[in-house]
């Protein structure tokens, strides 16, 4: 009776510690449609001064660019996440291919990138020294761990949400990586433009989500085999609030 007892317990504590599974089915979608489009900023944006750099500057130079806000040709926003809100059925999520995150020159690259639950998250140092990856959703640490020069070190995805990464070797790098439940989501490029395509015919939420600037939120009706274009801008002027994680 003890020996079953102390079994309960052990199963109870590993269901607490094991995430929820995701709502999300993956089914055929046959002739799907996309959405396409651009973000991009309105108003005057401010030009970040390039972050100092305190170590390793034989390699890394005395200062790297700030990529908090990279803003380009007509007000291009680069670094957006895009994504479709409470997705329920669709695609299937691309277990088979890593999210991949590089260490160069002293900072993380990409600085925003997106995944799903399920898919693996590969951390590389390419750097000849060595670097830590410190993941954080909200305040609970997701993992820890060092990153030898030369090395990659994989980690699963196992919960979603917008996860902070930051270097406690060199503390002015950190990137951004948003988990999503399902596989419709992507990040704006240089030019601002970002595609999210195999979508089931329907109407969704398109939410987008910068680091500084804030987010933003548009309806987007998705039709078989056509693709839907969204334009979106956010505002250069200061939030009144920090953004909210998307």
């Amino acid at each position: 009776m003890q020996k079953r007892r102390v079994l309960l317990m052990v199963s109870n504590v590993l269901l607490l510690a094991w995430p929820v599974a995701a709502q999300y089915r993956e089914v055929v979608v046959d002739n799907g449609g996309s959405i396409t489009g651009h973000v991009r900023v309105s108003g005057e944006a401010p030009t970040l001064p390039p972050q100092p750099v305190f170590k390793e500057q034989e390699v890394c130079g005395t200062t790297i660019r700030d990529e908090r806000l990279v803003v380009g040709s007509g007000g291009a926003l680069r670094d957006v996440v895009v994504h479709l809100t409470e997705v329920k059925a669709g695609k299937a999520v691309p277990r088979e291919r890593p999210v991949v995150l590089d260490n160069v020159k002293c900072a993380f690259v990409p600085h925003v990138a997106t995944a799903t639950v399920g898919q693996m998250l590969d951390i590389h140092n390419n750097d000849p020294f060595l670097h830590d990856a410190h993941a954080l959703l909200g305040a609970k640490t997701l993992f820890n761990v060092a990153v030898p020069k030369g090395k990659t070190v994989r980690k699963p995805l196992a919960y979603s949400g917008l996860i902070r990464i930051n270097c406690n070797v060199h503390t002015w790098m950190h990137a951004y990586l948003f988990v999503a439940e399902h596989p419709y989501h992507a990040v704006t490029s240089d030019d601002g433009g970002f595609v999210i395509d195999g979508v089931p015919p329907g109407t969704y939420t398109l939410s987008v989500w910068h680091e500084l600037l804030g987010s933003a939120e548009r309806a987007v009706e998705v039709q078989s085999g056509k693709a839907t274009t969204a334009e979106i801008t956010l505002s250069a002027a200061a939030s009144e609030t920090p953004p909210q994680a998307p």
